[in-house]
């Protein structure tokens, strides 16, 4: 929503984003397009990691761009007194504070929840964490592909009879940032009742169990877990499967209910494979999957993918084409839903950026209030709502307290 729309929901709630890479920048990224006020918090020399980031568009990371817009950059030494001091004012005046830092690090800079509640009962203050701040692994390093390991997702992800398969995005990442927002909206909503802020603790490790529902689901049923690639939802089934094409392509065939498989089996010529019966979904293993699936990659193996997709497209049966990224961005869905927008950058012109996923019927997201920072663009424009005068404000630069 533009400042001529009206007012952002967030509109008002100051955050302070101490977090680098995905995590926490996902989390304060969707806070930010709905109103919060975020500034980043980022060490002298570096910054965030994130800017180093390859590729870059002009001077700037592109991802960096993508993860950090509409929030303000100032650097602080928090290992020094006086950055100590000038960062106590900020949380004062704070609703919100994200870190992603190991357990322990605020503790040791006097940071931690407990000190800092003292300062602003108000608070809200969210830690981003490998494993979490409790447990014997809480000390513990690890980036997505170890949680993803750890979590079980590797055991049920990959062809039968074939090795674990790295997925192309940033899962375990991706959930602890949305699970942090969640938890900091809910912080939020108990703050309006209760008028005091609390401590939320999200790992990548507890938001990667909690996606793992439908393989835990045989263990909880007394049952064992299904091998890579023979779940129903993960390979088991053919008809929810991929299957390539005459072009190298692939179909993504996910007629699970049984009508719709039923439909499929009768355009295919499969009549014989039809089962009449009573029940909504198709989800059970027979005895005829081993013939239907040696069928279907067969005869998907006889056309390209789009000649697949003007046939089956049609019949809206849950058959689909698997597109490149090229695709799936210019797709005419993803315009009209405006996932894919231009905006301006005053440094390096005309970007892309990704809509926002949440669409409600009176609230529009500003994905543009603020450009992603250079590093320590807002230092000065802060220290100055803090109070500081513009002598003492250059004085801190001299000492490399701050950077601007």
């Amino acid at each position: 929503m533009t400042r001529e729309q009206g007012e952002l929901p967030l509109q008002d709630i100051r955050v302070l984003d101490l977090t680098r890479l995905i995590p926490g920048a996902f989390c304060t990224s969707i806070l930010g397009d709905y109103g919060a006020d975020v500034i980043k918090v980022e060490k002298t020399d570096e910054g965030d990691y994130e800017r180093q980031i390859p590729p870059f568009i002009d001077s700037m990371a592109s991802r960096f761009l993508i993860l950090n817009r509409n929030k303000k950059s100032i650097v602080l030494d928090l290992k020094k007194v006086e950055g100590r001091e000038i960062f106590l004012k900020m949380v004062a005046e704070a609703d919100v504070l994200v870190e992603g830092f190991r357990p322990g690090t605020m503790k040791k800079l006097g940071l931690d929840y407990e000190s800092l509640k003292e300062i602003n009962r108000k608070l809200i203050y969210c830690s981003i964490s490998s494993f979490g701040q409790s447990g014997p692994y809480r000390d513990i390093i690890a980036h997505d592909i170890n949680i993803l390991g750890m979590a079980g997702f590797f055991d049920v992800t990959g062809m039968k009879g074939g090795p674990p398969v790295i997925p192309g995005i940033q899962i375990a990442d991706s959930i602890a940032g949305m699970n942090a927002a969640l938890g900091i909206l809910m912080a939020l909503f108990s703050r309006k009742k209760t008028n005091k802020g609390q401590y939320v603790d999200t790992s990548m490790f507890d938001g990667m169990l909690s996606w793992m529902f439908d393989a835990v689901k045989h263990l909880f049923a007394g049952e064992e877990v299904p091998q890579r690639g023979e779940g129903r939802l993960w390979g088991g089934l053919p008809n929810y499967n991929l299957y390539k094409t005459k072009d190298e392509r692939y179909m993504a065939v996910g007629p699970l209910e049984m009508k719709f498989k039923n439909e499929l089996l009768k355009k295919l010529g499969r009549e014989d494979l039809v089962e009449e019966r009573e029940g909504v979904t198709s989800t059970e293993f027979r005895e005829s999957d081993r013939e239907l699936h040696a069928f279907l990659r067969k005869t998907f193996l006889t056309k390209t993918r789009d000649e697949w997709m003007a046939e089956l497209g049609k019949l809206n049966i849950c058959v689909t084409p698997v597109s490149t990224l090229g695709e799936a961005l210019s797709h005419p869905q993803t315009l009209s839903r405006k996932m894919v927008l231009e905006v301006e950058h005053p440094l390096v012109g005309k970007i892309k950026q990704m809509g926002s996923p949440l669409k409600f019927s009176d609230i529009r997201p500003d994905i543009n209030r603020y450009p992603a920072p250079r590093l320590g663009e807002h230092t000065r424009e802060i220290l100055r709502e803090l109070g500081f005068a513009e002598s003492r404000i250059s004085e801190l630069a001299e000492e490399k307290i701050i950077q601007e």
